[in-house]
């Protein structure tokens, strides 16, 4: 993901967070302040990045810096969206890293990082290898709302 080619678009969501298009499939997303996380967040989130990649598959950062908590259901929201390529969750507390565990069993490739450089190496492998149609895609916005019927799975590993 290069920083030069960058089309940045700002939108609160609902005042708690910002979300940002960091390149044409990835988006960065910043809590506005100390807020605990819920299902209204999570699908409001959702919604924003998806209209700011243009319908496509993204790969999303998201700052753990000021998440207090993430509720139960908007935990099952996050962990299902089928249109998220891959999360790079980012923190520097042992909260921010607990907060960040339960997505490394999503549907979609999350990892923890404390530090934003690895975080953005890591999400441009997938970036860049599914980003390069610049064609508006029709997908629509797909959450699985029954992801925990089979939980728990098998942890993944090998990222």
């Amino acid at each position: 993901m290069s920083n030069q080619d960058s089309v940045v678009h700002n939108f609160d969501v609902i005042p708690d967070f910002l979300v940002e298009r960091i390149d044409l499939c990835a988006v960065r997303v910043s809590p506005t302040r100390h807020v605990a996380v819920t299902e209204e967040h999570a699908l409001a989130i959702l919604e924003r990045s998806f209209e700011l990649t243009e319908h496509r598959p993204y790969v999303m950062l998201v700052d753990m810096g000021l998440v207090d908590d993430v509720s139960r259901t908007a935990r099952r929201v996050l962990m299902s969206a089928r249109h998220i390529l891959a999360a790079a969750m980012l923190g520097r507390t042992p909260m921010d890293r607990m907060l960040s565990a339960p997505y490394e069993d999503a549907v979609y490739p999350a990892q923890y990082f404390n530090d934003k450089q690895t975080a953005g190496q890591w999400l441009s492998l997938i970036h860049d290898l599914v980003c390069e149609d610049p064609i508006e895609h029709t997908m629509s916005l797909t959450v699985d709302l029954e992801p925990l019927k089979t939980w728990p799975r098998p942890r993944r590993t090998g990222y």
